[in-house]
């Protein structure tokens, strides 16, 4: 067999490797309003940096939490309504009585 055949055979192993444990790790696709508060494009950063505001809607008070402690620097640009409340294991607290999900009151009605 050829030295060189095995050594791209061995590289593409390696690969699909990394690619596979890359899928296993990452269970969910991220939502549109997750992506754009962890990865913001250039374009979207320089909104933010002209004073403009992203509304989030209806977001784990977890990932509210989180992008209070990692993007404290975008604080100004983010405004986040209809928050869902969490148990401790960052599943949606459900309402007894109507089975809807609990939200954060955010004192406007």
């Amino acid at each position: 067999m050829d030295v060189m055949k095995v050594m791209t055979c061995f590289s593409w192993m390696g690969v699909m490797s990394v690619a596979l444990f890359m899928c296993a790790c990452s269970t969910q696709p991220l939502t549109w309003q997750q992506r754009r508060l962890d990865y913001p494009t250039k374009a979207e950063l320089q909104w933010e940096r002209n004073n403009h505001v992203m509304i989030y809607e209806g977001m784990k008070d977890t990932e509210v939490n989180h992008a209070l402690d990692d993007h404290f620097n975008r604080l100004q640009s983010m405004m986040f309504v209809n928050t869902v409340v969490t148990d401790d294991k960052g599943n949606p607290l459900k309402d007894p009585e109507s089975g809807k999900v609990v939200t954060e009151k955010d004192g406007c009605d």
